[in-house]
């Protein structure tokens, strides 16, 4: 369980955030030892797969430091190479001693945790916004009571009724970090075990205190298939789920609108057509994998006029922002940016071929993909571990051949 809720919190976690040094090797650390000390000795199937998949993964990140351009960071690259082999090591353990069930029941109790404490955090700050103490790291403001809550006053807040909230980011970095892991506890809840509906409603509010639009969105799509189950047996409750659908729409669709106009919107799109821009000009080797070298790269980096044609003649949004120096919050198109198309396009499929999920894939994908185009955590080990669960099932394939 320690485990696991390290996973989550290394992909978004303000633990991390804080301390990504220290608890990326004690992640690292935590995983060698569960694998020595906590199951059974590795089949030779599993073993041969997860060394292939270490093996074959590392010379990917070798390949890329060698050939993409500038000056990548040697510690960059090694924090990669650390994360693939905890991942690596997380998934082994799993895969030999484990069955997917137990995972998502983990997964499923951690979840929960994180979404009780993301409604206290909420409320909490009606209470406590006299007491937030203001905290600086990377650049970025936080204001937290005692380490305990943690609220972003300087882009977070919104107001209801003629009350001052903030957006509800619980334990990660972002509320639209948060979002993805209540999402994918309903997701859990609505689809793979015993519908709990206090729960589900718990979580349908924690996600309308993220005031994510992407978190909205996605949870509208995965209610609307709840409701089309429980439709089937009784079809009074179509009301009960247009209650809750129509006013998720009225609430996305508004925040669409004001965000056209906002910072944050242009930020993303600009990452979306600057990435697609310069993909065209290093499609093969990508120009790395290092994000400060990255940020410095795309500043002095020109978009294409027809691409830029292109994207505002086919979505009617003018793109305003012209420059930034800092990282992209697309993880999908900085991933093919940053490793070539032919690297990216396989690892982009075994995340497809997943196997922690094994169940709707289509739906936990949905989810995934859809927050990873907003969100800069692809190849942070909660979402690294389904690429190399991915990658574990393409090489078992061969590895049964051979056996």
């Amino acid at each position: 369980t320690i485990l696991l809720f390290l996973l989550v919190f290394s992909s978004g976690g303000l633990l991390f955030w804080f301390n990504r040094n220290l608890f990326t090797v004690v992640l690292f650390v935590l995983s060698l030892f569960t694998i020595i000390f906590m199951g059974k000795k590795l089949t030779r199937t599993v073993f041969n797969t997860s060394l292939f998949t270490l093996i074959f993964f590392s010379f990917l990140i070798c390949f890329n430091y060698i050939f993409s351009i500038g000056n990548q960071s040697f510690i960059k690259y090694g924090f990669h190479l650390l994360n693939i082999t905890s991942c690596v090591l997380i998934a082994s353990h799993f895969i030999n001693n484990r069955d997917s069930l137990y995972f998502l029941q983990r997964m499923k109790w951690i979840l929960r945790i994180i979404l009780y404490y993301s409604i206290f955090n909420f409320f909490s700050y009606l209470v406590l916004k006299s007491y937030v103490t203001p905290v600086t790291h990377k650049e970025e403001v936080l204001h937290t009571f005692n380490y305990m809550f943690f609220y972003n006053e300087s882009r977070s807040i919104f107001n209801v009724l003629g009350i001052d909230f903030v957006r509800n980011q619980g334990w990660f970095w972002e509320p639209g970090i948060n979002q993805i892991y209540l999402n994918i506890l309903l997701y859990l809840e609505g689809f793979i075990f015993k519908r709990n509906k206090w729960i589900i409603a718990l979580i349908i509010l924690a996600i309308f205190t993220t005031y994510s639009t992407t978190g909205i969105v996605i949870m509208m799509i995965l209610l609307i298939f709840i409701f089309k189950d429980y439709m089937k047996q009784n079809p009074l409750l179509i009301f009960l789920g247009l209650s809750i659908i129509v006013p998720s729409y009225f609430i996305a669709k508004s925040n669409i609108e004001e965000k056209i106009e906002t910072s944050s919107f242009q930020k993303r799109y600009f990452d979306l057509v600057q990435t697609i821009s310069i993909t065209k000009d290093y499609p093969f080797t990508g120009i790395g994998l290092d994000d400060t070298y990255f940020s410095e790269f795309r500043s002095s980096h020109f978009i294409d006029n027809t691409l830029l044609n292109s994207f505002e003649n086919s979505t009617d949004l003018e793109l305003r922002a012209k420059s930034t120096d800092k990282g992209s919050s697309n993880s999908i198109t900085f991933l093919i940016m940053a490793m070539g198309i032919p690297i990216a396009l396989f690892l982009l499929y075994c995340l497809f071929k997943q196997t922690f999920f094994p169940n709707r894939k289509r739906l936990i994908l949905m989810i995934i993909l859809i927050s990873l185009f907003t969100e800069p955590l692809l190849l942070r080990p909660f979402f690294l571990i389904l690429i190399i669960s991915g990658m574990m099932s393409f090489f078992n394939k061969f590895t049964k051949l051979k056996n």
